[in-house]
C-alpha cells in the first residue's frame, strides 16, 4: 500500500490561535493539534471540548470545520462503507440472477472510450458532461457516461461471429459531469441490458419484461412503481403535422424536460422556436394523449402510422402485465439515437427521477460502421432505485456478523489459524489478531456480533477438543479438533 500526504491549508490567524494552544501545552505542535482533528474526523470522535476555555474550545471547533472541508469527498460521488457494499451486492446479485434467467449474458467495458466515439451525433450538450481525460499525444480519452456505446462497439468487433440476437446485461460504473441532485450523481452505478439483432415487437417486450422482474424481485410491486412507454417514430410522426422537419429534435428536446418545467417554462421554451399558440396548443394536446385509442388512425402520416402499430404490438405483447404499462407521448428521451420504442421508469408517485429508461436505436451499430443491425435496451440507476427501496422499506437487512470467532489462550496463534483455515471452508470466521486478553476478545466477539465463539488454548489442544458457545443463547458444545 502506497502511503500518502495529504496537506492541510490554514489561515494565518488559526494558526496563530493553535500556536496558543501549543503554548498552553494543550498540544506537542501543530502537527498534533492537525492529526487529532483528523483522528476526530475519521472515526467520528467529538472534540474534547468539556471544561475548556471559550476560546480555546472555537479555535478546536474552527480546526475541525477547515480539517472536514479539506477531506470531503468530490461532489456527486458516493462512499461504499462495507454495510453498503453488502447492500449494493444484495441488489445487484438479484438482478444478476433475473437477467441470467432471461439468458443474458454479463459483460464489462472499459471506463473511458475515445471521446469521438462517446459525442457521435449526441451533440454539444453530451460533450459538456463528460470527464475528459487529460490529452496525451493525439489521443483524447473521456470517462464513459453509458455503456450502450461501449457495448455496440463490443459488438461490431464480433458481430459476424455471435449468434443472434445478442443479449448482454452489465452491472457497472458510469460518470457525468453535471451538478449533482438528488437520485443523481456525477459518478453512479447502472444495471442495464442491451439486445442486439431483432426487430420484432417481442424484443422490446423481453426487455420491458426483464426490467419489471428485476425489479418485482427487490420486493417492489405495481403499486410502487409503473412504466411510461412511447415511440420515436409515432411522435415525430405527429409533430410532423404541426411544425417542420427541421425542428423536429429541438421539439423533442423541450418535451423530453417538460417534467421538470412549469407549464409557463414549457410554453417559452416552445415559443423560442418561433412557434405560434395554435401549434403549441396542438403539441400540448398531442402530449396529453394516454390512450393510443384516441389516435385517429385515418390521419396519420406513415411514420406516425408504422410506430402506432409498433406500439400496439408491444402492448398486446404486455397484456398480462398491463398494470405496470402507461401510454404517455410525453415520454420522448432526449438521445437522438433512440428510434422506436422508448420509456421511463418511475416510482408511483413520481416523487423522484427516473429510476430506469431505454428504447429502441436501430441505427447506431450502422452509424459506428457495422452492419445494420437492430437493437434495443434500458439502463437502471441505483442511486434513484435506493430512495425508493428505502422509502418502501425494503433496503436489504445486512447482516456482516462472522459466524464463529475463534479466542485464543497463551501460543496458540499457529493452531488458532489452520483451525480457521479448515472452518473457513463453510463458514465466515474471524480470529484474534491483536493478541487481546481473554476479558477483550470477548469484548470485541460481542462487538462484530459474532454469532459463535471457540476458546482455543493448550489445554483444548493436549484434549483435542474445543467448546462452540452460541452467543445469543449461551448454549455450549463440544467439538473435536
Amino acid at each position: 500500500m502506497v502511503m500518502q500526504t495529504k496537506q492541510i491549508r490554514l489561515t494565518d490567524e488559526l494558526i496563530q490561535e493553535l500556536n496558543m494552544l501549543v503554548d498552553v501545552g494543550m498540544y506537542s505542535s501543530i502537527s498534533e493539534a492537525i492529526r487529532d482533528s483528523v483522528r476526530r474526523l475519521v472515526t467520528g470522535r467529538e472534540a474534547p471540548i468539556k471544561n475548556l476555555p471559550e476560546k480555546t474550545e472555537k479555535t478546536i471547533q474552527k480546526l475541525d470545520k477547515e480539517v472536514s472541508k479539506q477531506f470531503q469527498k468530490a461532489k456527486g460521488t458516493s462512499d461504499f462503507y462495507p454495510e453498503d457494499m453488502e447492500q449494493r451486492k444484495t441488489i445487484f446479485r438479484k438482478f444478476m440472477k433475473t437477467a441470467e434467467n432471461y439468458n443474458f449474458k454479463q459483460i464489462e467495458a472499459p471506463a473511458f472510450e475515445n471521446t469521438n466515439l462517446l459525442t457521435v451525433k449526441q451533440g454539444q450538450e453530451i460533450r459538456d458532461q463528460i470527464f475528459i481525460i487529460e490529452k496525451k499525444g493525439s489521443e483524447e480519452l473521456g470517462l464513459r457516461f453509458d455503456i450502450t456505446v461501449s457495448a455496440t462497439r463490443m459488438f461490431i468487433e464480433k458481430q459476424k461471429e455471435l449468434p443472434k440476437p445478442v443479449k448482454w446485461f452489465y452491472l457497472t460504473r458510469m460518470w457525468r459531469y453535471e451538478r449533482p441532485q438528488t437520485g443523481r450523481l456525477r459518478e453512479f452505478y447502472q444495471y442495464g441490458v442491451e439486445l442486439f439483432g431483432s426487430d420484432k415487437p417481442e424484443a422490446d417486450a423481453e426487455i420491458l419484461n426483464l426490467l419489471i422482474d428485476s425489479l418485482q424481485s427487490l420486493g417492489l410491486t405495481s403499486k410502487d412503481f409503473f412504466i411510461k412507454i412511447n415511440n420515436r417514430k409515432l411522435l415525430e410522426g405527429l409533430l410532423l403535422d404541426i411544425v417542420n422537419k427541421d425542428i423536429i429534435n429541438d421539439v423533442i428536446r423541450i418535451i423530453d424536460k417538460r417534467s421538470k418545467l412549469s407549464d409557463i417554462e414549457f410554453l417559452n421554451e416552445l415559443k423560442k422556436l418561433d412557434l405560434d399558440d395554435e401549434k403549441i396548443a396542438k403539441i400540448t394536446s398531442t402530449l396529453n394523449i394516454t390512450n393510443i385509442k384516441e389516435i385517429k388512425t385515418s390521419d396519420l402520416n406513415e411514420e406516425a402510422e408504422n410506430g402506432l402499430n409498433e406500439i400496439k404490438a408491444i402492448l398486446n405483447l404486455l397484456k398480462s402485465r398491463k398494470e405496470f404499462i402507461q401510454v404517455d407521448l410525453s415520454t420522448a428521451r432526449g438521445l437522438a439515437y433512440y428510434t422506436g420504442t422508448v420509456f421511463e421508469c418511475f416510482d408511483k408517485e413520481e416523487k423522484f427521477r427516473a429510476i430506469a429508461g431505454g428504447g429502441r436505436y436501430d441505427k447506431m451499430v450502422e452509424q459506428f460502421k457495422g452492419e445494420p443491425t437492430a437493437a434495443t435496451g434500458f439502463g437502471l440507476g441505483y442511486s434513484t432505485l435506493t430512495l425508493l427501496l428505502k422509502e418502501k422499506d425494503l433496503l436489504p437487512k445486512i447482516n456482516l456478523a462472522p459466524d464463529i470467532y475463534i479466542i485464543t489462550i497463551g501460543d496458540v496463534k499457529q493452531q488458532a489459524l489452520e483451525l480457521a483455515t479448515k472452518l473457513r471452508e463453510k463458514n465466515r470466521v474471524d480470529v484474534d489478531l491483536s493478541e487481546r486478553n481473554l476479558r477483550n476478545q470477548f469484548k470485541y466477539a460481542n462487538s462484530i456480533k459474532a454469532k459463535k465463539t471457540i476458546v482455543l488454548g493448550e489445554n483444548e489442544i493436549k484434549q483435542g477438543s474445543y467448546k462452540i458457545k452460541d452467543m445469543k443463547t449461551g448454549k455450549e458444545e463440544e467439538v473435536k479438533l
